[in-house]
């Protein structure tokens, strides 16, 4: 009974929350740094791994890897929050996307445009890239609803957690829907100027950034809320019950 009502009440490690906020913003100014880096690149029609090669891509390279870090963090916050499957299965969605950004940040891609075949660095990179951006979508939505549903540290977020359950979703479906509508019809290595297969990953992986920020910021306010609850319930206690719980502790 003890060891299921500790688990019940696991502190929230807002040590965690705040790196994944750091990370996160990080690499999502970098990603805006390397654009003035990199003039030669134009961010409408160049994939954001093409920061990657040439001699300034250690940059790049660096940042996907602190996208990781942000996962990473955000991983060890969640791990003693999540109950029941959905949870786990979101947190462990959550650490395949984590390795997803390392691979990315490890393996860079092949110069563009790809052609077949593809080497074995840049075949690692497309699939490293292409499992993050997929699946961190499903990760958030089960990660949301569990916290919502079955934690009641997080009660008071509720609300919040609900509405921005789909919010990764939605991010990767429009870029899923502007590249099926405005770009596939062009042919499998369309590639130049007018092709625009740059914003519309921009804009999903800062739909992700979104969500660890407002995840992240919500444990920190769910931690301090109950902090001042204990904190609330300890000046109530009778004297003699702050000994009972001195003495048993």
């Amino acid at each position: 009974m003890t060891s299921t009502a500790a688990s019940k009440t696991a502190a929230i490690s807002t040590t965690a929350a705040r790196l994944a906020i750091g990370a996160i913003l990080t690499y999502q100014i970098l990603l805006v740094v390397l654009i003035f880096l990199r003039p030669d690149l134009n961010p409408s029609w160049h994939t954001i791994s093409e920061w990657a090669i040439g001699p300034d891509g250690w940059v790049m390279s660096g940042a996907f890897l602190i996208s990781a870090g942000s996962y990473a963090a955000l991983f060890v916050m969640l791990r003693s929050q999540l109950r029941g499957a959905i949870g786990r299965i979101g947190l462990g969605i959550l650490m395949v996307c984590m390795v997803g950004a390392v691979g990315v940040g490890i393996f860079t891609t092949d110069p563009m445009p790809l052609h077949d075949p593809l080497s074995t660095i840049g075949t690692l990179h497309v699939i490293c890239g292409t499992s993050q951006l997929v699946l961190l979508p499903f990760a958030a939505l089960l990660i949301n609803l569990s916290l919502a549903r079955r934690n009641k540290t997080w009660e008071g977020a509720r609300r919040i957690l609900l509405w921005t359950a789909c919010l990764p979703l939605f991010g990767f479906l429009s870029f899923a829907v502007y590249t099926c509508i405005f770009v596939a019809p062009m042919g499998p290595h369309a590639y130049g100027p007018g092709v625009n297969i740059g914003w519309p990953p921009r804009f999903a992986f800062f739909t992700y950034m979104l969500w660890v920020v407002i995840l992240a910021s919500l444990a920190i306010r769910c931690s301090n809320r109950r902090s001042a609850k204990g904190q609330v319930a300890g000046l109530n206690r009778s004297p003699a019950q702050f000994q009972d719980a001195t003495l048993n502790a």
